[in-house]
């Protein structure tokens, strides 16, 4: 009965998300390192050379996974790009970064680490990251045209180096946590982290320096 019910769903043209579901399961549960086509064509019940009508090779999925996480990722970022005030915007792109990582650990170590590349190899994941740096380049130029940023430089290094920052805070957390937030709430550590990173930018650091007692919330409670 499983076998026809998936024979049917793939001649729907559904194959290409099956596997793609599949294997987002396999990258959470045990990681990537046994995954293949071929398996995947076993559990689903199709032939094993079906997969190849959708992808070319095992990095082909994991390029499209991981572009659907970038997806997930913008979306789960929206709440910082309606923030008005530019700083604030750039603190809350950083503590949805940093709380997506947490929540969606294997993906997000899908996106950024090194089992992709070249980049170049894998347009629509080349898209979606050059995306990524974008909002953050929309957030600094929006600071530099109202005046809350100071302008240290070009837009582009600025949107590079808050990245770069807000990047390094996700992954200290995920992969150093107990050195990075010693006997300190992580959530809190990181926030503060962001805030101060952020002071440095800012015309005016009195307000975003304020380092709170507890986490703010993400989504901002606010949005």
């Amino acid at each position: 009965m499983t076998m026809n019910t998936t024979n049917t769903s793939y001649h729907h043209g559904n194959l290409r998300q099956e596997l793609m579901d599949l294997a987002e399961q396999h990258l959470i549960n045990e990681g990537i390192g046994e995954l293949s086509l071929r398996a995947l064509a076993r559990e689903i019940g199709v032939s094993q050379t079906a997969p190849y009508r959708h992808f070319k090779d095992k990095n082909a999925l994991l390029a499209a996974l991981a572009t659907e996480g970038f997806r997930r990722f913008f979306e789960f970022c929206v709440p910082s790009e309606s923030e008005p005030r530019a700083d604030l915007s750039l603190l809350y792109f950083g503590l949805g970064y940093v709380q997506f990582a947490k929540t969606h650990t294997e993906m997000f170590h899908l996106m950024f680490g090194p089992v992709l590349q070249p980049r170049n190899d894998y347009p629509e994941l080349f898209a979606a990251g050059r995306e990524a740096i974008y909002k953050v380049r929309a957030g600094v130029e929006r600071g530099y045209k109202t005046g809350v940023l100071r302008e240290l430089d070009d837009v582009a290094s600025m949107a590079h180096t808050v990245w770069a920052a807000v990047h390094g805070v996700a992954t200290l957390m995920l992969d150093h946590g107990d050195t990075y937030g010693y006997h300190r709430d992580l959530d809190l550590q990181a926030e503060k982290s962001l805030r101060m990173m952020i002071a440095g930018l800012c015309t005016d650091p009195s307000d975003i320096s304020r380092l709170p007692s507890a986490p703010t919330p993400y989504p901002p409670e606010n949005n």
